[in-house]
């Protein structure tokens, strides 16, 4: 299979793979090779490698509840939340994500929010063999459109949200929006939609009259199933849910308004499964954390140190948002920007960085063949104050020096890795835990008070320049 990639052209490959013994090639450009091979071109090797793989595999996906999640924030909260509640209904149950795979209760590493068509069709093929009937799985808008999904057989697709993301892939918001669209004429029994979301409104509207059934859900306006009676401080949320048959109240163990809404987004999806009520309670409230998001880590030195995912604009305006109503002291951020991806971003959260912390610690996150000295100028683009901000181009070392340098009943947020354990630098892979980081620091604040080098900041001795 020729597949024509981003930096790669498979086509490159052919006679090798024929060195190697292949004796049919799928391609989509026209090719010279040696005689006694079998030649298949198609419009897009993409598609066709889907369509192979489910083929070979031998459709597995329409033997399971398939669930798919897709929006810009809040696929990974809203998947751990809807396998919790399909635990709680002891449903025996598969979960692909962005942190991680689990299947039969084992967990697996993954590179991709969504595998290629290849690996995921396997995946399924594996969860049958192992008796799942259920799977929650998050769709990107990469996966859409680069038809890795284009055979996969969805029982429920549920939208969380869209904003501005994926640029650099996608063009406009529009495109964005169209790819995210093509889920919703694939599922076949449930549509789910957050009509709060404006492109969540609009695509109810547009998908209304669809085969699957449309199920909304909302706390503004009116929905199929709602939040009402809201709580939120620190440590919890407390709200009721209403649905249309009965009501329930729910105390979920992660703050802020954006996971009420994903929680309420996993909710539907247990109501349109048919899952009573209170399984969906203690569902939503036997998740204590989700990997990289909004993960706390409290000092008893009077610290809070927040690492969270957050990478977009609107992921940078509703955890700080949130956090704001919470923090006691400073507020101190440490981000940076990821490269080879959406560069007009980068501004607009430094501007809402500046407009929510007291301090904020710009640094590196995968820079890929990026300088990083270019990618925090644009950050910084977003900032009116010079005093508001510091440059630490080593991201170990700006965390270090955030908790360091803070004060009794400061908060510190470390965004954009999340639940990574690593860090690509240049063409580099580089084993990065945060936490183990955080722990150290932590651990060292009663000692004097930290300085930090002058050689970290500027003039760091980057090693790809």
């Amino acid at each position: 299979m020729a597949v024509e990639g981003f930096k790669v052209d498979g086509h490159r490959f052919i006679n090798d793979a024929i060195s190697k013994g292949a004796k049919t090639i799928v391609i989509s450009k026209d090719i010279n090779v040696a005689e006694g091979i079998t030649i298949i071109k198609v419009k897009d090797t993409r598609a066709a490698l889907s369509a192979l793989a489910a083929s070979f595999y031998g459709y597995p996906s329409q033997d399971l509840e398939l669930i798919g999640i897709t929006g810009t924030n809040g696929k990974t909260t809203t998947a751990y939340f809807t396998k919790s509640i399909l635990d709680s209904d002891k449903r025996k149950n598969s979960l692909i994500s962005t942190v991680e795979i689990i299947i039969n209760g084992n967990s697996h590493t993954t590179t991709h929010t969504t595998p290629e068509s290849l690996e995921l069709q396997k995946m399924f093929k594996s969860m049958i063999q192992q008796g799942v009937t259920d799977c929650v799985m998050e769709v990107s808008s990469h996966s859409i459109q680069l038809s890795r999904v284009h055979d996969c057989d969805f029982n429920i697709a549920i939208f969380t949200n869209l904003t501005h993301e994926h640029l650099d892939f996608h063009g406009n918001m529009e495109n964005y929006y169209n790819a995210k669209k093509q889920l919703f004429h694939k599922a076949n029994n449930f549509n789910i939609v957050n009509i709060d979301d404006p492109f969540g409104d609009r695509l109810a509207k547009e998908i209304a009259n669809n085969k699957a059934k449309l199920l909304t859900y909302g706390i503004n306006h009116h929905a199929d199933i709602t939040a009402k009676d809201i709580t939120i401080n620190e440590k919890y949320s407390a709200f009721t849910i209403n649905t249309p048959e009965e009501k329930i109240n729910v105390q979920i163990k992660i703050p802020g308004m954006y996971n009420i809404y994903n929680s309420l987004a996993a909710a539907t999806c247990g109501y349109a499964l048919g899952i009573d009520l209170a399984h969906i309670k203690a569902g939503l409230e036997a998740v204590s954390a989700v990997p990289g998001r909004f993960e706390v880590i409290r000092s008893d030195k009077n610290r809070t140190v927040i690492i969270d995912y957050a990478h977009t604009p609107d992921g940078f305006e509703k955890l700080l948002g949130t956090i704001s109503k919470f923090a006691k002291g400073r507020k101190i951020i440490v981000f940076g920007c990821v490269g080879e991806r959406d560069h007009t971003k980068r501004c607009k959260m430094g501007e809402i960085a500046e407009r929510y912390c007291d301090l904020c610690v710009l640094t590196t996150d995968n820079c890929r063949s990026e300088q990083p000295r270019d990618i925090i100028n644009e950050i910084k683009k977003g900032f009116k104050k010079a005093n508001s901000y510091i440059e630490i181009l080593d991201r170990a070392e700006a965390i270090r020096h955030a908790i360091l340098t803070s004060k009794e009943n400061d908060t510190i947020i470390i965004t954009g890795k999340g639940h990574e354990k690593c860090q690509i630098i240049g063409s580099d892979v580089m084993y990065f835990n945060e936490r183990e980081i955080v722990t150290k620091a932590l651990d060292e604040l009663p000692e004097s008070f930290y300085i930090p080098s002058p050689d970290m900041v500027w003039n760091y001795a980057w090693p790809h320049r």
